[in-house]
């Protein structure tokens, strides 16, 4: 975890092994905020949501502000019918008596395997060694890693950020944590992500401010295209800071903050994309109008001949051009350019005159990098992540359950 890491305040972490997954691997993570914090979350679009995500859009619908969120790895709780949903009330009471709280304050989330039954004996006995982790000497760094890493299923390392804003009320703080490097796709990119702050904000201010946030930054990811059952951003706002933003210039700040943080987590998400080795950035610019972009950009991010070209450092420009094509946009196709960075490879739809294939090649062997996509037909343009598509990929998911 980096140094520099901001804790947010009136949060504390734990993470432990309750035996989901083999060996001693954290598994299961819990965050307790000090006092009755606000809640946003933006949930998966999946038509088989998970049981822990029917439960939490309940909540979040009934407006209940929030103390504590547990989240296991190694099962999904998806697929598993009525019986899952009892389970998860199962967890929430007895998780809400140990904590001496009400049910409606718990929030779960699951990852892990889909359509397994949720094997609840086995959280329900980490409940008690996770409240007494609470209970200690107060590390909050080293609480933070261990509940970053117990939400970990394929990842690779943990996630966090955090930072600190000046707003006219005094500083606040906002930390986040995320699992999430397979099941990767926009509109909610099998990823969880918790955003936590000091400040105190009004609820749909909040909720607003949070799909702004994850539209511009979790659903800009893609590393294979495929949208998990359980994915989850959660925001929590519990104002121990003192600081109760309601003016447009400290909301803006905050959300600039929130936007900071996200970006950052979504960025690791795909960085640590299962067996990936680069992260691209697709950007097309001077576009007829937003959705134009945006489905190009996407044509162009979920391309497996695409992805596999830039994992071979291939500097194919012709399989990027074709995503365009069919990505159902009118376009001119005269008009199109197309960049590896600096390196002009295409002009008017064909091969750049001076473009050298080894100057291509150079570019995709670094391990970021841009593909600027300049249709010239309007003022719109949008940006997404996405990561190549390895040997590895195949290997991890082929050998997922083994």
């Amino acid at each position: 975890m980096p140094e520099n890491i901001k804790i947010c305040p009136g949060y504390r972490f734990a993470g432990v092994h309750c035996g989901l997954k083999p060996g001693e691997a954290l598994d299961l993570a819990l965050l307790l905020s000090d006092c009755p914090a606000v809640a946003a979350a933006v949930f998966t679009k999946n038509r088989f949501p998970a049981a822990p995500v029917l439960y939490g859009r309940r909540q979040l619908a009934e407006g209940s502000d929030l103390r504590a969120v547990m989240i296991n790895s190694g099962n999904a709780n998806a697929c598993t019918g009525h019986q899952g949903e009892v389970d998860v009330l199962t967890v929430v009471e007895v998780l809400a008596a140990a904590l001496k709280l009400s049910p409606a304050e718990i929030f779960i989330s699951s990852t892990g395997v889909i359509g397994e039954p949720f094997p609840v004996t086995t959280v329900l006995k980490g409940v008690e060694p996770l409240v007494s982790g609470l209970e200690g000497e107060a590390l909050p760094k080293a609480d933070l890693a261990a509940a970053a890493r117990a939400i970990m299923t394929t990842d690779q390392v943990p996630k966090t950020v955090g930072i600190e804003i000046e707003t006219s009320q005094g500083l606040v703080t906002l930390t986040g944590l995320a699992k999430g490097a397979g099941m990767i796709h926009p509109d909610m990119a099998t990823m969880l992500a918790y955003l936590l702050t000091d400040a105190e904000i009004d609820r749909q201010t909040w909720q607003a401010m949070l799909q702004r946030v994850v539209d511009k930054s979790f659903n800009r990811i893609s590393v294979d295209g495929d949208m998990s059952t359980n994915d989850t951003v959660l925001a929590l706002a519990n104002g121990v800071s003192g600081c109760y933003l309601t003016s447009s210039s400290d909301l803006e700040a905050l959300e600039g903050g929130l936007l900071q943080i996200a970006r950052e987590l979504a960025f690791m998400i795909v960085k640590d994309g299962e067996g990936a080795t680069k992260v691209v950035e697709i950007k097309v610019v001077r576009a007829l109008n937003i959705d134009a972009a945006e489905k190009i950009c996407r044509a162009v991010a979920n391309s497996a001949l695409v992805k596999t070209a830039f994992f071979g450092q291939d500097a194919n420009w012709g399989r990027i051009i074709a995503a365009v094509g069919y990505a159902g946009v009118k376009i001119n196709p005269e008009l199109v350019n197309i960049n590896f960075d600096q390196i002009r490879v295409v002009t008017g739809g064909v091969r750049d005159p001076l473009y050298q294939e080894e100057d291509g090649a150079a570019v995709l062997r670094q391990p970021e990098f841009m593909v600027k996509i300049d249709l010239q037909s309007g003022e719109d343009e949008f940006t997404l992540l996405t990561s190549d598509l390895t040997h590895e990929y195949i290997s991890i998911n082929a050998d997922y359950r083994s």
